[in-house]
């Protein structure tokens, strides 16, 4: 497999998107691993710190709405 930026032999693999990417090219990044939603007290999340990222893809700052998937009807 080979880096996404150089070509080079690639080292690991972008949690966020998949792409291959060297030991130069890699940077890390949080991941959050889940959410549980407490009552009236703020949510809270399970993460993982310093998880290869390739510094490519962006991933979105908050959620975004998928209608598609409400159980409220069928969107076959």
């Amino acid at each position: 497999m080979k880096c996404w930026k150089c070509g080079m032999d690639a080292s690991g693999i972008c949690r966020f998107c998949g792409r291959a990417v060297c030991k130069e090219h890699v940077t890390e990044m949080p991941f959050i691993l889940t959410v549980y939603c407490c009552g009236k007290d703020a949510a809270k999340a399970i993460v993982v710190s310093d998880v290869l990222y390739c510094g490519c893809c962006k991933p979105l700052p908050s959620p975004i709405e998928m209608p598609e998937l409400d159980s409220g009807g069928d969107n076959r």
